[in-house]
């Protein structure tokens, strides 16, 4: 994905569009999560680019693989709940991800009523895995540099205050 950056709109363009409500807002609280939205669709692109360029995998790909990875071989409907995704989507993922000309998952029947199928990560998977995830932090820890180690932990507080963790 190519991120082409949004032009946000100005405070004074927020304060004239409230303006029409008759209610008296402070507008830094919009223009935060503006900024915040916008930020993390730079960081997104950006990191998940370099691994569709590097590894041919996007971004939904990448995080069924890391959840089988770190959680190892599960369900369908457990590894929607762990990818915040609906049971269909993951169905959908699976099934292109199986026909690949070196899969990086594999199905098998579960041994407790052989109905429901377990997916698990392939050794090519396991290897791909192992090959992009030191880039991918590297990726992700490039974005965080410009502020000191500091200012990353103040932010990951007032980030985790905004998630009401």
């Amino acid at each position: 994905m190519i991120y082409n950056s949004r032009k946000l709109p100005s405070r004074e363009t927020l304060a004239r569009a409230q303006r029409f409500n008759d209610d008296i807002v402070d507008v830094s609280g919009v223009d935060l999560v503006l900024s915040l939205i916008t930020t993390a669709d730079l960081i997104r692109s950006n990191i998940y680019a370099q691994l569709a360029n590097d590894y041919d995998v996007s971004e939904g790909k990448f995080a069924l693989l890391m959840s089988l990875f770190s959680e190892g071989e599960t369900c369908a409907s457990d590894l929607a709940l762990r990818l915040g995704v609906t049971p269909a989507t993951v169905s959908i993922m699976v099934k292109r991800m199986l026909v690949a000309t070196e899969p990086l998952i594999s199905m098998s029947k579960s041994g407790e009523d052989g109905r429901s199928r377990l997916i698990a990560l392939t050794s090519a998977g396991v290897n791909l895995i192992q090959n992009a995830l030191p880039n991918h932090l590297k990726s992700i820890r490039a974005f965080a540099q410009v502020l000191n180690s500091q200012e990353q932990e103040a932010l990951i507080l007032m980030l985790r205050k905004l998630l009401r963790k």
